[in-house]
């Protein structure tokens, strides 16, 4: 766990982070385990599921006054800074890539080892980048497809220039998790070990998010549904054993009714 290698004087000073939402659970659970201060910061347009279970986590919450999780995560930074505590990024570092979807790719490999294509959720990397490194080291043919919004396409953008593109305008999205700018660190993993990449429209998103929930009545968040929907319709070449990642479930019951009336 990230939080278990922090000296003890940081653990007294307590930890800070910027999230959409899912990362900001898990920091805020392993702090409340470990006894650590914990402040997670989050855009004012996050899912109501979210914001309560990090509340009901012991969290000490700040809601921002923009949609956009980049904006979000700038203000916060600063707010940090005031409060002289540490921050914890949601995807650039290391640690978060390889305890986020590295762990992940170990279990996937574990449970269906014949799998030869992958396809994720991407937002600022983290997940990607710590799962396309696993993967790709234990058998480097294999293809990782990667999942963006079409209006906020980071990953994209920074392979044409060349240059991770860290900053992305707020957009109107269910998908808060995957909206915005890319992690450098992340970009540097990413760079060389993704082989598609899927552009997914908001509505095909809702699409998904609906298919699943009515074809396997099972749920998913919408930021989760961007992988599902590159394969429903028909955005990514699939040519062997897949695995689609769905990468969380924590939605509030008016987002869903929202998704499902849209």
């Amino acid at each position: 766990d990230y939080l278990s290698t922090l000296k003890p004087q940081e653990k007294t000073i307590g930890i800070a982070t910027c999230s959409a939402g899912n990362h900001g659970l898990g920091v805020a659970y392993a702090a409340k385990q470990l006894h650590i201060p914990c402040t997670v910061f989050v855009p004012k347009s996050v899912d109501g599921a979210k914001y309560d279970k990090l509340l009901a986590l012991g969290a000490n919450v700040q809601k921002s006054e923009f949609i956009g999780y980049d904006d979000t995560l700038q203000w916060a930074t600063n707010e940090a800074a005031k409060m002289q505590i540490p921050m914890i990024s949601a995807f650039n570092d290391e640690k978060i890539m390889a305890g986020n979807g590295g762990t992940l790719a170990v279990e996937v490999l574990s449970q269906v080892p014949e799998a030869t294509h992958f396809v994720l959720p991407m937002g600022g990397g983290g997940l990607s980048a710590g799962f396309a490194w696993h993967v790709k080291s234990k058998n480097f043919p294999s293809q990782m497809i990667v999942c963006q919004l079409a209006d906020s396409p980071a990953f994209k953008l920074s392979l044409e220039t060349g240059l991770p593109v860290t900053y992305m305008p707020p957009i109107d999205t269910f998908a808060g998790g995957i909206e915005g700018g890319l992690g450098p660190k992340c970009f540097d993993v990413l760079k060389t070990r993704v082989d598609q990449i899927a552009l997914v429209k908001e509505k095909e998103l809702r699409s998904a998010l609906c298919w699943l929930l009515e074809h396997h009545q099972y749920l998913i968040e919408p930021s989760a549904a961007v992988a599902l929907a590159g394969c429903l319709f028909g955005h990514v070449n699939l040519n062997g054993p897949t695995v689609i990642v769905l990468s969380g479930r924590n939605v509030s019951y008016s987002t869903l009714k929202q998704v499902l009336g849209s």
